[in-house]
């Protein structure tokens, strides 16, 4: 089988020649590289990476750089994932009027073509998945701020729906531009959200259901009438509306963070291995201080339990940081990709 094969038969719960394997993000890949001795460009080759990510690039005016900050085309900085600037743009709104004024960007100003063409190459072995990281939440949260974000969903229902609608609207045309445009060569339609800490969702989770399930619902649907597959990040413990989500049509749940949820990975295999495919699972919080014999033995016992009957692609939970040794990186990847 080859990645594209392997990955989608897992997802399907179909028969495998091998665990499949994936990966958000590999950021010591130079290391691994040298680790191995191998040319860089092909380290998620080497390691057995199943799948590859697709989105399309955005091509109309942003905001003018300001104090050497970039702007994304939602007026919010981009300035990296874990970066300490924020600047919210709708922190002081206090209308749904004001919320109209603001500049929304246009779904249709992103070079859709040039994701076909990616997403087509890529395809022929690998399992694409797109667009990822296009959030409903966590984009209301850039551009109220977190704190502001939940105090309007609270108190200013009204004005925090404004908000999450125009996201919502541009998300669901951006989508189905994206799918149409990619085809067969985007079978999994990948979108990620985060609305969770490692002890549990920030809301309750009747304004989650309120608020986003019926967003999340017609965005999955997007997909699924496309016949996708529906791929969903969202990091911590979110088993407070995991039942919610695979109720509105998720096939596998990424990221699966074990250390952080409330039950056991055999109760969540029990609960939950039925209706959808665990991507994830070994803990990257973790993998800066194993040894690698720790690492290998995590390995074997998340595709165990998470493995049983099928329905697990084996990786790191996050991120696989630069501080993690390219020995143990090594280490994950042959561990998982040498059980059949």
């Amino acid at each position: 089988m080859n990645s594209r094969e392997r990955q989608l038969a897992t997802i399907r719960r179909e028969p495998t020649d091998r665990i499949s394997v994936d990966a958000i993000c590999i950021e010591n890949q130079a290391e691994v590289a040298k680790y191995l001795d191998i040319d860089p460009a092909t380290v998620l080759d080497r390691l057995g990476i199943d799948g590859r990510i697709v989105s399309a690039p955005y091509t109309g005016k942003v905001r003018e750089p300001e104090n050497g900050f970039y702007f994304t085309e939602w007026g919010t900085p981009s300035t990296g994932d874990y970066s300490l600037y924020r600047l919210n743009p709708l922190a002081g709104v206090g209308s749904v009027s004001e919320v109209e004024r603001y500049p929304w960007p246009d779904p249709t100003q992103y070079n859709f073509e040039a994701a076909n063409q990616w997403a087509k190459t890529l395809s022929e072995k690998y399992a694409v998945r797109g667009p990822y990281w296009r959030p409903l939440f966590s984009q209301a949260c850039d551009l109220f701020g977190i704190e502001e974000a939940l105090i309007k969903m609270a108190i200013q229902p009204a004005v925090f729906e404004a908000v999450l609608d125009h996201v919502f609207e541009h998300l669901a045309e951006f989508s189905k531009r994206l799918l149409s445009a990619c085809g067969d060569a985007m079978p999994i339609f990948c979108l990620g959200d985060d609305f969770a800490t490692q002890r549990g969702i920030m809301m309750d989770p009747d304004l989650w259901r309120e608020f986003l399930k019926p967003r999340y619902a017609k965005l999955f649907e997007i997909g699924k009438s496309m016949g996708k597959l529906v791929w969903f990040h969202s990091c911590g413990d979110i088993t407070a509306v995991l039942p919610d989500l695979i109720d509105v049509g998720i096939d596998v749940w990424e990221t699966v963070q074990l250390h952080t949820l409330p039950i056991s990975a055999e109760m969540l295999k029990q609960e939950y291995g039925k209706h959808i495919t665990f991507f994830g699972g070994i803990n990257t919080q973790h993998l800066p201080y194993a040894t690698p014999e720790e690492v290998r033995r995590e390995v074997l016992k998340c595709i165990e339990i998470l493995g049983k009957d099928g329905g697990y692609i084996c990786g790191p939970d996050h991120h696989i940081k630069p501080d993690v040794s390219a020995e143990n990186t090594v280490m994950l990847f042959d561990t998982a990709t040498s059980v059949i």
